[in-house]
């Protein structure tokens, strides 16, 4: 017998899916290549780039990202798109919940992987390079979370608040890309 929770589960994930079918994958940076990940939570954040050819309308993101046990799901996180790593100017940002997109996973890292999915409020973009900035992951057990690395052709960038910097953010780190895919609709071109 299904029970109230397995079908809001269910529920959840096909509301999240349908948008998806009518969407385009905009940029897609791979999966998790199970070879590292950096902090998302803490004070630490991370950022990728991602390249759009023409303009789109960015309407949600996947990722994956590694908590410390497959009962500590990632509830939420805190993300922008910006013009450069880590600054620029800020084009959108948000503080979203998060949807599981499959079973969680584990690495060799002895986390598990979580492939989660967010909503982004129909964020208009004309061509170019952007960079999706995560931070402030909350998990259920507010444990510590990583996005975890895929070697893809995006540009990375990790930045930690430590104690010895009396709270200031230490110098934007270039490292291995992260495991994402931007998903919206391309804007229709009148010939």
């Amino acid at each position: 017998m299904w029970g109230v929770e397995r079908f809001a589960a269910i529920s959840c994930l096909v509301l999240f899916a349908l948008p998806a079918l009518a969407q385009n994958t905009l940029y897609n940076n791979g999966p998790d290549a199970d070879v590292g990940y950096y902090g998302v939570n803490g004070g630490a954040e991370t950022s990728n780039s991602f390249y759009l050819s023409q303009e789109a309308a960015v309407t949600s993101i996947t990722l994956t990202l590694y908590t410390v046990d497959d009962r500590n799901h990632p509830e939420s996180l805190r993300w922008a798109i910006t013009t450069e790593a880590l600054g620029g100017t800020v084009l959108g940002t948000g503080f979203a919940g998060l949807s599981l997109l499959g079973d969680p996973y584990l690495t060799k890292f002895l986390f598990y992987a979580y492939p989660e999915g967010f909503q982004v409020p129909n964020l208009n973009l004309p061509p170019g390079t952007y960079y999706l900035q995560i931070q402030d992951v909350v998990t259920q057990w507010r444990a510590l979370a990583f996005w975890a690395v895929s070697d893809g052709s995006s540009l990375g960038y990790y930045s930690r608040v430590g104690p010895s910097e009396y709270g200031r953010r230490s110098s934007p780190a270039q490292v291995s890309s992260e495991s994402f895919a931007v998903f919206g609709r391309w804007a229709e071109t009148t010939p």
